[in-house]
């Protein structure tokens, strides 16, 4: 199936996925592809695709799991001023924009590194800021397989 629930409703997208488990549980296999991360997790294997190419192939825990690094979030009243002063950052690796917070990555992720970083926070400003890790989720993962 080609993206079968893009433009569907939130209730009947969630009807939509009963009913493919069910099927999974007749060992009915099922291939779909689908470009919301969310779905992808329900599905006992994934393949991360861009351009055409294959990043990835495995069990949605597993790809979690290889996510190398810490990943934190940070969030401020200022988003787009936090966004522009973390990728201007020279620790930095990477940083984007996921919901209402900042998802990004440290070239060190040690704790000096981390304690720099909520320092140079506070000098730009963002007294408000607060550096938390969290677990990557698959969207994380393809972003990082993209860079």
């Amino acid at each position: 199936m080609d993206e079968p629930t893009t433009g569907v409703d939130a209730v009947s997208r969630k009807e939509f996925w009963e009913m493919l488990k069910r099927l999974k549980e007749q060992n009915i296999t099922i291939l779909v592809s689908t470009p919301y991360m969310d779905e992808a997790t329900l599905c006992d294997r994934i393949a991360l695709m861009q351009s055409g190419k294959i990043l990835s192939i495995d069990t949605p825990e597993n790809i979690v799991k290889a996510y190398p690094g810490k990943l934190y979030a940070v969030t401020d009243k200022n988003m787009y001023k936090l966004l522009i002063d973390l990728r201007a950052y020279n620790e930095t690796l990477s940083c984007f924009a996921f919901g209402d917070s900042l998802h990004f990555s440290l070239k060190n992720d040690n704790a000096e590194t981390e304690a720099k970083t909520v320092k140079y926070l506070k000098e730009k400003g963002h007294e408000n800021s607060e550096l938390k890790q969290i677990t990557p989720g698959i969207e994380d993962c393809f972003i990082k397989l993209m860079s």
